[in-house]
């Protein structure tokens, strides 16, 4: 029995390490009982998180029009049919078809320049993963990449488009990734950083006070 919780206690510590290593992996970590994360406060009400900025959400009560989401480059602007619509449930939607139209589109260009061809892309609502490659050269992203800056966006498809020549994080893979991707290692920094606030669902609530 004390080998076996040896081992365990071996492989915990193992994780722990690689989830430090490897920001563009490991996603932000369950809560225990009683703990607050920066998750639960990453973002203030009424504002969304996209391309790596904070803006501002107005929502309005449009009873005549279906429910959806306009951003004009500065603002959202958020239309609810009804009381019960949910704000946030709609900007989601919309940034995971974001997600979908830009990551789909970059990763092509990106992997043109790279010289590699993947098979297929599916974007996910991922708790725990930002992105992966397949040995049958599927990429799967999580959808809340749109979250974050551009220039960290594009160092995940390189991550993940550089897994299709080396399988491995070995020093040729990294010299790869860093041959189109120069600042990778700020990126990464930026991931371990900002990764509860890239999580965190979207804080957006109407109210006929607040209404525009």
């Amino acid at each position: 029995m004390a080998d076996t919780q040896s081992v365990v206690s071996d492989v915990k510590l193992f994780l722990e390490k690689l989830k430090q290593e490897m920001p563009e992996i490991f996603g932000p970590q369950t809560k225990t009982d009683g703990e607050t994360t920066p998750a639960e406060n990453a973002a203030p009400q009424n504002r969304v998180l996209y391309n790596g900025d904070l803006f501002e959400a107005r929502i309005y009560l449009t009873p005549d029009q279906e429910p959806g989401v306009a951003f004009d480059g500065t603002v959202f602007h958020i239309y609810l049919q009804t009381k019960d619509d949910n704000p946030g449930a709609l900007v989601t939607d919309w940034l995971h078809k974001k997600a979908d139209e830009v990551l789909k589109k970059r990763t092509q260009e990106w992997a043109e320049k790279i010289g590699v061809e993947y098979n297929r892309i599916v974007l996910k609502d991922q708790k725990t993963l930002w992105a992966s490659c397949s040995g049958k050269k599927n990429i799967n992203y999580s959808y809340r990449i749109i979250k974050m800056p551009p220039a960290v966006q594009d160092y995940l498809m390189v991550h993940e488009l550089c897994h299709l020549v080396h399988m491995n994080h070995g020093p040729e893979y990294w010299q790869l990734v860093e041959q189109f991707c120069p600042d990778y290692k700020n990126h990464r920094r930026w991931l371990n950083e900002h990764k509860d606030a890239v999580f965190a669902d979207e804080k957006l609530t109407y109210s006929e006070e607040n209404s525009h």
